[in-house]
């Protein structure tokens, strides 16, 4: 298993949860979630509060495309956020 403690999420609280907000504001068809997760399992460990909704926020505010948030997803803050573009929040999300 690439990444075992994903194994330990519960799937009702923290994964659906994810998947279902990566599907929905994503846009993604059940083929290409189902190619992300299974290339890259850690995207299932990130918090959705703290990383997804914040990053996809800012993201929208400055224009850039949403998949940003995937493809640089386990970036940190401070990378992620000067690669768009977007004022480093400045209290922690991850």
């Amino acid at each position: 298993v690439a990444l075992p403690q994903v194994i330990g999420l519960n799937f009702e609280s923290n994964i659906v949860p994810k998947l279902k907000f990566l599907q929905e504001e994503l846009d993604l068809s059940d083929v290409a979630l189902r190619h992300r997760v299974v290339n890259r399992p850690a995207i299932l460990s990130l918090s959705l509060e703290k990383r997804y909704k914040p990053r996809l926020k800012a993201c929208r505010a400055v224009g850039v495309d949403d998949m940003i948030v995937l493809y640089r997803i386990a970036r940190t803050d401070s990378y992620f956020y000067k690669s768009i573009g977007a004022p480093l929040p400045s209290i922690p999300l991850s």
